[in-house]
């Protein structure tokens, strides 16, 4: 029997780019480099790197909020585009938000989200004032 080394290789955290689908969707392999330039790969399930994706805002905002105690740095993209579609199969609308680099994500809007987002928007627009805080569900 083969004993693992007692401290894992780190990877080039400069470099997770490359990627593969994998099992028909099921999987996704991550094939970042080692620091040492040896190849090496990490197997996600598609729920799994899904959950990863809902933390790591999280998890960076976190780091932010240990940097600036005061709370006031934000993890922010520049948005390179915007679209508003009608999701099959109900009456939502998805709202889809895209970097100029290619990072897109898709919310599902009720009606009353809609609206509500709309609103703040339009009025949002035509003042200097601070917007609404989040609105609970």
């Amino acid at each position: 029997m083969t004993k693992a080394p007692d401290i894992a290789q780190p990877i080039d955290r400069q470099q997770l780019t490359t990627w593969q689908i994998m099992s028909g969707g099921q999987d996704i392999r991550l094939d970042p480099p080692s620091v040492d330039g040896k190849s090496s790969s990490m197997v996600f399930s598609f729920d799994a790197l899904s959950s990863l994706l809902m933390t790591l805002p999280r998890m960076l905002q976190a780091a932010l909020d240990a940097r600036c105690s005061d709370g006031s740095l934000r993890v922010a993209q520049i948005l390179g585009s915007w679209r508003l579609e009608q999701a099959q199969g109900n009456l939502s609308l998805l709202l889809k938000l895209r970097t100029r680099d290619g990072f897109e994500i898709a919310f599902a809007l009720n009606g009353e989200d809609a609206d509500a987002l709309g609103t703040t928007l339009t009025e949002t627009s035509r003042t200097t004032k601070a917007y609404p805080a989040w609105r609970p569900h």
